[in-house]
């Protein structure tokens, strides 16, 4: 069974109604007969439960913001891996069975080349391997200096790791919301697979667009933010 991993931080701008938007495309349009798992790691529960078919799991930091993914490299993760992280940020417009077709080796640490930083790792959509020496090195990191202040989380990964590979050297599936950072993208391309909102707007700031909208509102009857 393939895995998917969301995680939750509360008091920022996403809500358990996003994780239930993105669950709801992932399952909806999944196309083979072996649905996957989804969990998603969420700061307001003491312990495991499952909600909307979702196995919900405490998130065990108090880190902010982006920060709060930390706990995916942390061991007790080790028994879900591999799995695939995917940001609430991102817009599942195809069936990501394609983004798992891409894992030509499941050893490799797979990450997002920055949409804005060529050369450079971005953790919005990741593939944590199993047993891995890059995943236990950024673990290990945080732990050496839990004072997390005054680094952004993906500079502090580079310090530690680099992927295998970018998923955008693997697929043209993968789609910037911001191509030109002030130009945002209003047309869907036909063969595109993920969008990755990658910060503001966030998906429902951006439902002027047809296509977004029709993505929050039209989908499985409806979906009221």
């Amino acid at each position: 069974m393939k895995t998917i991993v969301l995680v939750l931080r509360s008091g920022g701008d996403f809500t358990f109604k996003d994780v239930i938007l993105i669950a709801t495309h992932i399952r909806g349009k999944w196309k083979g007969s072996d649905l996957p798992k989804i969990i998603c790691l969420w700061d307001k529960i003491p312990y495991e439960i499952q909600l909307n078919g979702i196995v919900i799991l405490p998130l065990q930091n108090n880190l902010p913001g982006t920060w709060a993914r930390m706990q995916l490299y942390s061991p007790e993760m080790e028994k879900y891996r591999p799995f695939l992280y995917i940001d609430l940020d991102t817009a599942v417009v195809d069936s990501i069975e394609n983004i798992f077709s891409m894992v030509y080796d499941d050893s490799h640490f797979i990450t997002l080349e920055d949409f804005w930083q060529r050369g450079e790792l971005a953790t919005g959509l990741v593939w944590f391997p199993a047993n891995s020496k890059k995943v236990e090195s950024v673990w290990n990191g945080y732990l050496k200096g839990k004072n997390v202040s005054g680094f952004r989380m993906d500079p502090f990964i580079r310090r530690y790791v680099e992927a295998d590979v970018y998923w955008q050297r693997l697929t043209d599936t993968i789609i910037d919301f911001k191509p030109k950072k002030l130009k945002l993208l209003t047309e869907l391309p036909e063969h595109a697979n993920l969008v990755c909102f990658h910060g503001k707007p966030r998906i429902p700031q951006a439902i002027d667009i047809k296509w977004v909208h029709d993505y929050v509102f039209k989908y499985n009857g409806g979906y009221l933010i």
